[in-house]
């Protein structure tokens, strides 16, 4: 039998799409809920001669979900996610919460996740070993500029601020509420040497960093390689955290002792 390709929109092909956070969120869930009634409720029932409380079956139905996201590569932070969805979900119905509510709920779930929907690149966020990491392959010399792509709440841009005081960094996000977030941590720090941004980074002439890091998605990285190869300066180096280029061999990649395994793309020019 042939198989059917359907595309996806704005370059999201089937891969990327089935890595998608909110994707790999609700598909979790699915077979969570699958392997509650199939598996899990009969087990009970046998050991207890007793039908399960519902609190308790929704309990662990989050629980498996988010053993289930971990195992296919969602990140830990949405582990609290995980475990309250099947409640609101299930106890949604008995609430008599105003229209606006849920208007206002599915609008800032939009203004973190936006991005997802229109480019294919969700909100990931870098761990502590990759950051130490990063500052391990900073260049030494004083001045640099670095560019976080992508920059989520901030993180990188902060720690690696922290650790290299002479060092000029951008983080830049364009998802509003992130971004909101970022510029918020970043003034409690008090750091003068890390700028966060809300904009696009499409619209960044990258030709004055020494150092660009990246952790998007699949989808964009064919076209943000031709755009860091085209402005990047001889000497300058490209980091893409778990996302290769498609047919351009990296210089080097790392992997990391964390529990995910992240591998880091470098690209020297």
């Amino acid at each position: 039998m042939k198989k059917i390709n359907f595309p996806m929109a704005n370059g999201v092909n089937e891969r990327s799409f089935l890595k998608m956070p909110v994707v790999l969120l609700f598909g979790s869930q699915l077979v969570a809920g699958v392997l509650i009634f199939l598996v899990i409720m009969p087990v009970i029932q046998k050991f207890t001669n007793n039908m399960p409380t519902l609190p308790l079956l929704l309990a662990i139905q989050g629980g498996v979900a988010v053993f289930i996201g971990l195992l296919f590569g969602l990140h830990k932070w949405w582990g609290g996610v995980q475990i309250i969805l099947p409640f609101a979900a299930f106890y949604s119905q008995y609430l008599q919460a105003p229209a606006w509510l849920w208007l206002l709920l599915f609008a800032l779930v939009f203004l973190v996740y936006k991005n997802s929907v229109r480019s294919g690149v969700p909100l990931y966020l870098s761990n502590t070993t990759t950051w130490r990491t990063l500052v391990d392959l900073l260049p030494v010399k004083k001045g640099i500029k670095i560019i976080d792509l992508g920059g989520g709440l901030g993180g990188t841009g902060l720690f690696m601020g922290k650790n290299r005081p002479d060092a000029e960094i951008l983080s830049i996000e364009s998802a509003p509420i992130p971004a909101a977030i970022s510029k918020i941590r970043r003034t409690l720090s008090g750091l003068k040497n890390v700028e966060m941004r809300y904009g696009d980074f499409w619209d960044i002439d990258l030709s004055a960093y020494k150092v660009v890091y990246a952790f998007l998605s699949p989808v964009p990285m064919e076209r943000l390689y031709k755009k860091v190869k085209a402005e990047l300066k001889p000497g300058s180096l490209f980091i893409s955290n778990s996302f290769d280029v498609p047919n351009v061999q990296a210089d080097e990649i790392l992997e990391l002792p964390d529990g995910r395994k992240t591998k880091l793309h470098l690209w020297r020019f």
